[in-house]
């Protein structure tokens, strides 16, 4: 900074609407920090730690509404007082929200300065930020459902049918609004305030785009395949009294960023052949699918996971369909083995033309094509096992 600025180009033009994308790149905005120092029409205007919000992308600097005001106030000064300038200091906002008396950490200049956050005025909508772990206890405790929407959108359910939404940000933040904290017992709050880490100013993620926005795109092939697990395991939890997965921490972070390899070297179709199969088929609580297959008057001794759901599916009516539904599944875990174990190049070979023709694709598909398919077919049986729970 240190140019020259005419007054009127500090006035939000008519009909502006403040986004939390930059209008050069379509990246996210994060709230950040610069120094200001322009002469604003013949005021010099110097403010350090003004609020701005930065592209996450591009790095190209946005002013706030509130930024904009502030600016706009100090020349409203300069010309009452004939000045040739001022220079501030700005202090940083230290407001608290009364929702609740549990000391969470937040930055009340997240609520004040990122865009959409103030429509209801009484810091509701404030970010309070969790470490990514915080989730896992959702997953597995008795009484919450822990379910996502998408990669970075989720919803978090207790057993009395109340509701709070988060977010991931692209730091692998969990993200919640403070109003919604304030509506759980109090002994939960503290667990989570356990969890509780200092803003990183960063809230651009679907959740955003669902909770501000109200824009809800169409979902990633694996964000679609995330949704159908996640509906699957909802309606077998319902039906069977249990869960049959979990996520424990590692898998939680691979979910989190699971998208399709940008290239298709051996690097990047293992890695893509390893989390698939963490994701789908070693999250599988082998334990639990046993009781129920125990108590269904089966056996699994001697079954490994994917067998052990495949068995305990079979006693449900329509199980017919269950050897085809449930084949995605076995051929996810065939594909980390022909990219992962020691195997000769040979077997490797054989081992995916058999994967390729169990998906209807050519021999030697590219694996592009071979990824491709097996999300579409992943999802597409879990939509299957879906049905046949809830009839």
């Amino acid at each position: 900074m240190g140019g020259t600025v005419d007054i009127k180009d500090i006035f939000p033009p008519p009909g502006h609407v403040q986004r939390l994308r930059c209008s050069d790149c379509d990246g996210w905005l994060d709230l950040a920090y610069a120094d200001f120092d322009e002469t604003v029409s013949g005021a010099r205007i110097a403010i350090k730690g003004l609020p701005v919000l930065r592209c996450s992308t591009c790095e190209k600097d946005y002013l706030p509404d509130r930024s904009r005001i502030s600016i706009i106030r100090l020349h409203e000064q300069c010309v009452s007082k004939v000045s040739a300038g001022v220079t501030v200091t700005r202090r940083k906002l230290e407001d608290r929200y009364p929702f609740t008396d549990v000391p969470f950490q937040y930055d009340a200049d997240d609520y004040e300065y990122l865009p959409g956050l103030r429509g209801q005025g009484d810091g509701f909508l404030t970010l309070v930020f969790f470490k990514r772990g915080v989730l896992l206890k959702y997953d597995t405790a008795s009484g919450y459902r822990l379910t996502f929407a998408s990669r970075t959108y989720g919803t978090i359910t207790t057993d009395e049918d109340n509701q709070i939404s988060f977010g991931i940000n692209r730091n692998g933040r969990v993200v919640m609004w403070l109003g919604d904290i304030a509506t759980l017992p109090v002994p939960e709050q503290y667990y989570l305030l356990s969890e509780n880490v200092e803003s990183d100013h960063s809230i651009g993620s679907e959740f955003y785009d669902g909770q501000i926005d109200c824009i809800f795109s169409d979902p990633t092939p694996e964000n679609d395949l995330l949704a159908a697990r996640t509906d699957f395991l909802e309606a077998a939890r319902m039906h069977f009294g249990a869960t049959l997965a979990h996520l424990e921490a590692e898998v939680v972070a691979i979910a989190l960023d699971f998208a399709r390899p940008l290239t298709d070297s051996v690097k990047n179709q293992q890695h893509a052949a390893d989390a698939l199969n963490k994701i789908h088929v070693e999250s599988l609580d082998t334990q639990a699918i046993g009781k129920l297959l125990s108590a269904a008057g089966g056996d699994p001794k001697g079954l490994g996971g994917l067998k052990r759901l495949q068995t305990l599916l079979e006693t449900l009516p329509g199980s017919s369909a269950i050897s085809n539904l449930m084949l995605p599944l076995f051929v996810t875990y065939d594909l980390r083995v022909a990219n992962l174990h020691l195997t000769s190049t040979g077997t490797a070979s054989d081992k995916m033309d058999d994967i390729t023709s169990r998906l209807g694709l050519p021999a030697a598909a590219p694996f592009f094509d071979v990824y491709d398919a097996l999300v579409k077919q992943l999802a597409a049986a879990y939509r299957g096992l879906q049905e046949l729970l809830t009839p």
